[in-house]
Parts: structure tokens; sequence; C-alpha cells
């Protein structure tokens, strides 16, 4: 009887992984995605079209090209190179036209300094 129980329990924890997994998977069939919506409801996400995981994967490894040289300036100059390629695919996939920079820093009013004698 014990070995049946430990089976079921076994059996529901491999369904509950495989739905998990369907849930939380891209690149579903029909019946994953029926599946997903009957778990998940709302929108399902859209799928990201292979160009542009191809162009990410393939900034990814330049990157981590750069970060394995040993001149500091080429691996500074690398990764500002990296990142407006990044800027640009992003403002890509997002369809900006026009490219907005967003500060880093908020803009604040700068201190007076007073001297006191």
């Amino acid at each position: 009887m014990q070995p049946v129980i430990i089976f079921i329990i076994l059996m529901v924890v491999a369904i509950a992984l495989a739905v998990g997994m369907i849930v939380q998977g891209h690149g579903c069939n029909r019946l994953e995605l029926w599946l997903r919506r009957w778990f998940v409801k709302g929108d399902v996400e859209e799928q990201v079209p292979e160009k542009i995981q191809h162009t990410a994967y393939y900034l990814m490894l330049e990157l981590g090209d750069l970060l394995e040289s040993d001149k500091d300036i080429e691996q500074y100059y690398g990764v500002k190179t990296v990142f407006s390629h990044v800027s640009a695919l992003r403002a890509e996939t997002l369809g900006y036209r026009e490219q907005t920079t967003i500060p880093l820093r908020p803009e604040t009013q700068p201190s007076y300094l007073k001297v006191i004698k």
C-alpha cells in the first residue's frame, strides 16, 4: 500500500513540475498554449523574433570576449561600443523612432557654498 501512495505522490509532483515548466516556458505548441491560458489568465506573451535573439546572443558573446581582455582601455571602449549596440537594439525592439536618453541621476540643483569668516 505504501509504494502505491509514494508512486502517486511522485506522479503528482512530476505533473506539477511539467505544468510549471509549460506555464513559464516559451516556444510552446498549441496544446501547451491552451494549458498555459487555462492556468494563467490574461494575454500570453508574444514570441521574440529569432533575429533579435541572435543579435542579443552575439552581443553577449562579444561582451564576454571583451571582458576577458587584459587591457583595461580596450575593455572600456569595447563595453561602451556594446552598450551603444544594446541601446540601439532596445530602441529598435521597442519601436522608438529616435533614441531617448534616460538620465542616470536625477538633476539636482547645484549647491552653493558660502565662505564664513
